[in-house]
């Protein structure tokens, strides 16, 4: 990542990336590969400029590569190297991680890579094929086809074939080359629909090609003979593996993210695997001489499956899982610094360790009803709780009872969730005034836990603030005689002694109240209405970021403004933003 500059310098240090949490997997198939010396196969996954390679026996991460200046558009591997191609070049990578050669010749975007023997194999966007030398980067052959009439969608290398690769195209045709000596030896007609997949089956001679209309064909090239065909009802073929552990069996993807499971000597759909992700399957491989199926799609999961009971569906045993849309909101859980909760637009709340992979959990998806939620699986869960806009998390009393509020998407309802548990909490937290019309247009804005654990404080659109306890999930009362703002509240907080509690509201006033007797004490007038806000306990300091892209600090302690943040450079609110979320230790040093 680069470092931040504001005003055209060089910004610190402290702006450069480091690293990236929560980032397993993209659109892109994955690749297995197998350590002759540490007798393991290792998984290898695109995510956006570089690639993370997994151990299939712990799923744990053993390497990142360095980053490539563009997005990588597609990964091959062999023996030795990783191939990633981005734009109009491939790179190739020792030891997972540095570049060792570049190949360079492309005219157009390369989108398939196939290494082959001492050579490598890729395909441009503009039906260039262009076999390369590895070790020296020469061109040893190019071959141009014609868009109109066999736009290569597909390529393979049929098992035991010398010399021999085949191309399936998106008019439906395939065609069998000698690279050696540059001739095309035969020419399948196909089936009257675009090749997605060629894969290469347990059986010499046989080949498995998965097509646009859903169809799988398992047709033998040698005669030029259709074995068998199977139809799919969810749409394309994306991905396709056979099993090579005794089983005759055939997994094949879908755009939807189900797995259909097809008994080649019975030739019938033995099993499905319903929304194994929920996004299209990239890429799924069976595992050599293995029960073991691994899955990653762009939900950005990497599943492994294990076929541990006889004629059954895969059992999922092991997998890695981030957010499959953008966070709203990140929060250090707990003052270790060592786990980060994120709330994202898929609806899930996860928690990401900076330590290690393996301490990453997710708390699941907000459900109304949790019970009939795991009976019908998230997906079909009819009661699914909509995306977390913001939450608040006190560790204190985690032990004892929930220690996060969440408040979700247009919700008036507020949920509380369990840390240790790794679950939704026991409370649905809901004023009573609205029972008679819940069609009101209100939801829950802001939320805080104290630090002691025992209260949560949660604002709403409305303009009025109510105080729960967390252990019973009882309501204790609210500020205000009616209401506590005249408008939307975007921020409340409470400071670290339960003495005063602080709410900012889209009517341009911050209000400070006494926490038990609910008094109000103070009132200041905002230039504008706060989008966030955000209290730092230790120093009474209150950062407001207003609507017209300035940042307040409010000093809780004297009941001033005490520093205000130009809003005329863009960049400088996003790292000042970036800094009070962050590191807001670093608040008493920008007052100073």
């Amino acid at each position: 990542m680069a470092k931040m500059s504001v005003g055209g310098k060089k910004g610190s240090s402290i702006f450069s990336g480091f690293r990236a949490l929560g980032l397993y997997s993209n659109h892109l198939p994955h690749v297995v590969r197998f350590h002759k010396k540490h007798r393991e196969f290792y998984i290898v996954t695109a995510v956006g400029q570089c690639f993370h390679t997994y151990n299939v026996k712990k799923l744990g991460i053993v390497a990142v590569s360095n980053a490539l200046p563009a997005d990588i558009a597609c990964l091959a591997a062999d023996r030795m190297l990783v191939y990633a191609a981005h734009g109009k070049v491939v790179s190739a990578f020792a030891k997972n991680t540095q570049v060792v050669h570049t190949y360079e010749g492309h005219q157009a975007d390369v989108h398939l890579l196939l290494p082959f023997g001492d050579h490598l194999i890729s395909v441009d966007k503009e039906n260039v094929v262009i076999v390369w030398d590895v070790e020296s980067e020469d061109t040893y052959l190019r071959i141009s086809f014609d868009n109109a009439s066999f736009e290569v969608r597909a390529v393979m290398h049929p098992s035991t074939y010398l010399n021999k690769i085949l191309f399936g195209s998106s008019q439906g045709s395939l065609q069998l080359w000698n690279i050696k000596s540059n001739k095309l030896l035969y020419m399948f007609p196909g089936w009257a629909s675009a090749v997605t997949v060629l894969q290469q089956t347990p059986g010499v001679d046989v080949v498995g090609v998965g097509l646009a209309s859903g169809q799988i064909i398992i047709h033998n090239i040698k005669f030029n003979e259709t074995l068998m065909k199977f139809q799919q009802d969810w749409g394309p073929i994306t991905a396709l593996s056979f099993r090579t552990d005794g089983h005759p069996i055939m997994a094949a993807g879908s755009p939807v993210g189900h797995i259909g499971l097809w008994d080649l000597e019975e030739k019938k759909l033995v099993g499905q695997m319903r929304d194994a992700h929920t996004t299209a399957i990239a890429g799924l491989t069976f595992l050599h001489a293995e029960p073991l199926l691994i899955t990653n799609g762009a939900d950005n999961a990497i599943r492994v499956w294990i076929f541990d009971v006889a004629g059954g569906e895969g059992r999922l045993l092991r997998f890695r899982m981030g957010h499959s849309a953008p966070p709203n909101k990140i929060q250090h859980y707990n003052q270790s610094g060592q786990h980060i909760l994120s709330a994202g637009q898929d609806g899930t709340l996860q928690s990401f360790s900076v330590v290690h992979e393996r301490f990453n959990k997710s708390l699941g998806h907000g459900s109304l009803n949790k019970k009939k939620a795991k009976k019908k699986s998230v997906i079909h869960d009819t009661a699914k709780l909509p995306p977390i806009t913001t939450f608040a998390s006190e560790s204190a009393r985690q032990s004892d009872w929930d220690g996060i509020v969440a408040c979700h998407q247009g919700f008036l309802v507020a949920t509380t969730w369990n840390y240790q548990k790794s679950s939704m909490g026991a409370h649905k937290l809901e004023p009573e005034r609205f029972n008679k019309n819940r069609a009101l247009n209100v939801h829950a804005t802001a939320v805080d836990v104290t630090s002691c654990g025992n209260f949560a404080v949660i604002a709403l659109s409305s303009g009025h603030i109510d105080v729960y306890n967390m252990q019973s999930g009882l309501h204790r009362g609210q500020y205000g005689k009616d209401r506590a703002h005249s408008g939307p509240v975007r921020g409340v907080a409470v400071d670290a002694l339960n003495q005063l509690t602080v709410s900012a509201g889209a009517d341009k006033l911050v209000k400070i109240w006494k926490f038990t007797s609910k008094e109000l004490l103070h009132t200041d007038n905002l230039p504008a209405s706060p989008a966030s806000t955000l209290l730092h306990r230790d120093s009474g300091m209150l950062a407001l970021a207003l609507d017209d892209f300035t940042i307040s600090i409010f000093d809780m302690e004297t009941k001033r403004t005490v520093r205000r943040f130009s809003g005329q450079h863009y960049h400088h609110q996003v790292m000042c933003l970036g800094l009070l979320v962050l590191y807001p230790d670093l608040i008493k040093m920008l007052i100073v």
